[in-house]
């Protein structure tokens, strides 16, 4: 009968005391009529009604201790309402606060292996990501040997037009016929480009986003094979790409052919982002010794343009830069240290509830409730406690996850913004459980320790004993209090000190102009550089005008395009 001892555990302790030792003669009055031949049946149905039994009154208490719980708190609203906005407030920020970095730095891409995928950018001193040449390029595709494929691509924009409709200005990307399948990712109609395709002087061909295909054409499913206009070249639609890919970002609308130039040998007319699946069992260590061999080779053949440059290897998922990463890991920990007062405050509230209650715990105590009991309903009133401010913790993360999601890189390879889904629910839910359950039951206990003869007259004194629980909680809150502060103070601290910071430059009276040029007319350097210094002249001539410059980027502004200034 051991075994059945240990089974009758499945019920709470109050039960068992008062009636398992009724149920353990029953259970061997069963076993001695069932006889030895049929003992192997037996205990297999004594297992399934006992776990069914112990369901049903756990079940049963539970509602109980509910309706109880909703009572009490009912009639403490104050200290109801104060609890839940405790618990809202530490769970809707750090539910925020993951939500966006879980986002950023933790959900995998939206590719097929995206651990495999990279991206390779040229090195030179002073600049760790630079843009490659058409050139170093092709080299480098023909000289590896750790990729399975490697593609290319420009961050470009057109002036886009429908049969009959108006024209917009649409960002997309200039793509090497190799880049999508490289990726790994299928249209959802149509194909994608060809070797063919690709080759100078090739008929236009295009893929549609999914937003620009339900924009331009609502969706309609036969738009394969219509036409429009790209910066007035034709173009034919050949595919639509699912809502999920947004490569290179999520404002890119569309992808052409970026159909390179084999006389484009300029290998300082550096503008291609280079994108690269690794062969299965290569490591990205191995790929970078090995692309490090290749551009010392390089700079060896071609001393006057490659000379003091390397290749970079970066994982895709990586390419977070290093502000938003710092930026993101700083909000996670404030909103821990948000969550550390908020269980101080929720277990100091607690406590103070509970010590309040000792009469009435102690007055339970006397007609018949186990020390097991009380801990049971306090615990109970803390977890519905933790659930209502864990669903406001919830709304106010829905509110505040708009305003954190512009921490999030704009150049991001994945959906539009950082949403609520179930990863982030489950992370709530944990929460939740840590501050209400959690921090909820160690109070219970020390206050259903006390709850004996002497708490009705404790009670009755107000309770005046020192509490070291409530002291060690309140030296929690204080110590992260005070990281939170000196955290919030050397931020303010670090913005007003860069204010102040001469950047070298007086931006008064400055106004930049960012261009953007039809490719492939444009393609040749000699091209662009005649169409600059014809808009130079004529900007310089203008009134008012002092001086006119082209540049690449602007300061402290990251790269992409050509500026007038």
């Amino acid at each position: 009968m051991r075994f059945y001892r240990a089974l009758l555990r499945l019920y709470p302790a109050s039960f068992r005391r008062e009636y398992g030792g009724e149920m353990m003669a029953i259970v061997q009055r069963r076993l001695r009529d069932t006889g030895a031949a049929g003992a192997l049946m037996f205990w297999p149905g004594v297992i399934l009604e006992t776990i069914g039994g112990a369901a049903a009154v756990h079940g049963d208490i539970l509602r109980q201790d509910l309706r109880y719980a909703l009572r009490t708190l009912v009639h403490a609203p104050a200290f109801a309402a104060t609890a839940m906005l405790v618990i809202g407030l530490g769970v809707g920020a750090n539910t925020a606060a993951f939500t966006v970095t879980d986002f950023v730095l933790l959900r995998p891409l939206p590719f097929p292996e995206p651990d495999r995928l990279v991206k390779l950018w040229q090195a030179s001193p002073g600049y760790v990501r630079f843009e490659q040449s058409p050139e170093n390029y092709r080299d480098w595709k023909r000289l590896s040997h750790s990729f399975t494929s490697m593609g290319a691509l420009w961050v470009t924009a057109a002036n886009l037009m429908a049969e009959g409709g108006e024209p917009q200005r649409v960002p997309g990307a200039a793509v090497t016929w190799d880049l999508l399948p490289t990726l790994g990712v299928a249209p959802l109609l149509g194909r994608t480009f060809t070797e063919a395709e690709d080759r100078e002087g090739a008929a236009g061909t295009i893929i549609l986003s999914h937003s620009l295909w339900r924009s331009l054409f609502g969706g309609a499913p036969d738009v394969l094979g219509r036409r429009l206009t790209l910066d007035d070249q034709p173009f034919v639609v050949i595919g639509v790409m699912p809502p999920t890919f947004t490569f290179p970002s999520a404002r890119t609308g569309f992808w052409r052919p970026i159909q390179l130039s084999p006389s484009d040998t300029d290998r300082t007319n550096t503008y291609l982002q280079i994108a690269a699946r690794l062969k299965p069992g290569v490591s990205i260590e191995q790929a970078r010794a090995e692309m490090t061999a290749i551009s010392a080779r390089m700079a060896a053949a071609f001393p006057k343009e490659n000379r003091e440059t390397t290749a970079a290897v970066i994982r895709m998922r990586d390419e977070v830069p290093r502000q938003s990463r710092l930026l993101l890991l700083a909000l996670s920990g404030a909103a821990l240290c948000v969550l550390l007062i908020v269980c101080a405050n929720l277990s100091s509230l607690l406590i103070a509830r509970a010590l309040a209650r000792r009469r009435e715990m102690a007055v339970r105590t006397a007609i018949g409730a186990g020390r097991d009991r009380l801990i049971r309903q306090l615990a109970t009133e803390s977890a519905a406690l933790a659930l209502a401010g864990g669903a406001l913790g919830i709304a106010v993360a829905q509110l505040a996850i708009p305003l954190l999601a512009r921490l999030a890189p704009v150049n991001l390879p994945t959906t539009a913004a950082p949403a609520i889904d179930a990863r982030v629910l489950l992370f709530a839910l944990g929460l939740t459980t840590l501050t209400g359950i959690a921090f909820g039951l160690l109070p219970a206990v020390r206050v259903a320790r006390g709850a004996d003869a002497a708490g009705l007259r404790e009670g009755g004194r107000g309770g005046t004993r020192r509490d070291r629980l409530r002291g060690a909680l309140v030296v929690t809150e204080v110590a992260a209090s005070i990281v939170l502060l000196a955290a919030a103070g050397l931020l303010i601290r670090a913005l007003h000190t860069v204010e102040r910071v001469d950047p070298g430059f007086r931006p008064d009276n400055v106004l930049a102009v960012h261009t953007t040029l039809a490719w492939p007319k444009y393609a040749p350097t000699e091209k662009r550089a005649v169409f600059y210094t014809r808009v130079l002249s004529e900007v310089r001539a203008l009134p008012g005008v002092t001086s006119a410059v082209y540049v690449s980027g602007l300061p402290m502004i990251a790269r992409g395009g050509i500026w007038n200034v």
